[in-house]
């Protein structure tokens, strides 16, 4: 396959999130987004007014004009990097609900899905333990991506390597929740993708693009996940 594959697949999974027969999953990802729009605003406005207060209180007088440009460029920053946290969190938070959702997707669109008889408490922490097996996988990952990011001349490559690093990232986290459905393991989630990388991250590819605009992870999860589900049934 290849990476307009991936981008088929994210697109229909963007159009299947908006069908009738999904909202009822859909609501509580979007709900948990809502609450941590919220939290994460009056956590991050609170920090920055006090960063920006402990910058100035090292200035001497005739630097306090400098508010006017510290305030501004660490609210920008502020809101670039609650952006990304907020899509991180809302994945984890999400998950106990993104299961069904996944699994419905893939009985609208292919008429057949997962079946998943569990209690609601048994999917949560069956879902909380799978987050934990993804982070085992991403963080010895990510901590390899940012050492190579401090390498002189390799750095200068960082933002296209920090790029795919997280394409590829993002491929696996949505992809496995049609995997964790039918009870495999996480491994059978990451051998799918590498028999077809072209595919995965044609998919991963538009999820970071707009997961970068801050605070679109509210629509973005929804679609990803419906795409996930239909990647999954195309590469297996």
């Amino acid at each position: 396959m290849s990476l307009g594959t991936g981008v088929d697949c994210f697109r229909r999974g963007a159009k299947l999130s908006r069908a009738k027969s999904l909202r009822r999953f859909v609501w509580a990802p979007m709900a948990v987004g809502a609450a941590l729009v919220f939290l994460l605003l009056v956590a991050g406005y609170m920090l920055v007014e006090d960063a920006v207060a402990w910058i100035m209180g090292f200035a001497p007088g005739w630097l306090d004009w400098l508010v006017y440009v510290l305030a501004p460029l660490f609210h920008v920053l502020g809101i670039l990097f609650a952006g990304w946290l907020f899509g991180f969190l809302a994945v984890v938070l999400a998950s106990p609900f993104l299961g069904p959702l996944s699994a419905q997707a893939e009985q609208d669109e292919f008429g057949t899905g997962p079946e998943n008889d569990e209690s609601a408490l048994r999917a949560l922490v069956g879902a909380l333990a799978r987050e934990g097996r993804k982070l085992g996988y991403h963080l010895p990952r990510l901590l390899v991506v940012f050492l190579l990011s401090l390498v002189p001349i390799v750095n200068l490559g960082a933002p296209v390597l920090w790029f795919v690093f997280g394409s590829w990232m993002l491929a696996v986290q949505f992809v496995d929740f049609a995997a964790e459905n039918r009870g495999l393991d996480f491994r059978a989630t990451i051998s799918t993708l590498r028999r077809d990388r072209a595919a995965a991250f044609g998919f991963g590819i538009p999820a970071a693009l707009l997961l970068a605009v801050p605070f679109a992870a509210l629509l973005v999860i929804p679609a990803a996940v419906c795409g996930g589900a239909v990647l999954w049934r195309r590469l297996t």
